[in-house]
């Protein structure tokens, strides 16, 4: 075995999961977050969409959203989260996160690799909330999100609080002063 020495380690991984309710700005956040940092952007819709080429609007908890075809999305990207950490490559994670156990499980894989791992609870003002719901309603091209304010209602209900250490932000805030947060979180800088 070849000794390395420690001026050319690599730096470990950084990994963000933006976890939070449907049509808080969460993707939003994590395209200029996998720009910043140069990480994959993994998304809980996108997932959704290539593994159910039949996605459409259902109910909550029927169909393509059933709390079955829930979990195959996430155990996709607990895998995908595996195979680039395994790989050395970061990413963040976009979706709603809505048990703690899911937010945990990311956090053990990110230990096993040794990656550097930021939680962070994504919130917005709920008229805001309200206002992009009906938007969506009224553009012809779709979002790769299906959520409305229906969907939000329901993951209300079951959004856990977080027992793991995170970061709370509000996009409601000026972008730039979120950035700057995480920014001092992933690097552990004190305001």
């Amino acid at each position: 075995m070849t000794h390395i020495s420690n001026r050319y380690k690599k730096r470990p991984p950084i990994v963000i999961l933006l976890a939070g309710l449907p049509g808080t700005g969460k993707s939003t956040l994590a395209r200029k977050l996998s720009r910043r940092y140069r990480l994959e952007h993994i998304s809980t819709d996108s997932i959704r969409k290539r593994i159910f080429r039949d996605v459409r609007r259902d109910h909550f908890g029927r169909g393509s959203y059933s709390n079955r075809q829930r979990m195959v999305v996430y155990d996709t990207i607990y895998y995908v989260l595996y195979t680039l950490l395994k790989h050395g490559v970061g990413c963040v994670l976009d979706g709603t996160f809505y048990q703690d156990r899911m937010r945990a499980k990311v956090s053990r894989i990110c230990d096993r690799f040794n990656a550097k791992f930021l939680l962070v609870i994504v919130t917005c003002p709920e008229e805001t909330i309200r206002k992009r719901f009906e938007e969506r309603e009224k553009r012809e091209r779709r979002t790769l999100s299906d959520a409305d304010s229906k969907v939000y209602e329901k993951f209300k209900q079951l959004f856990e609080p977080t027992k793991l250490r995170h970061l709370d932000v509000d996009m409601g805030t000026d972008h730039e002063t979120i950035l700057k947060m995480i920014n001092d979180a992933i690097y552990e800088r004190k305001s």
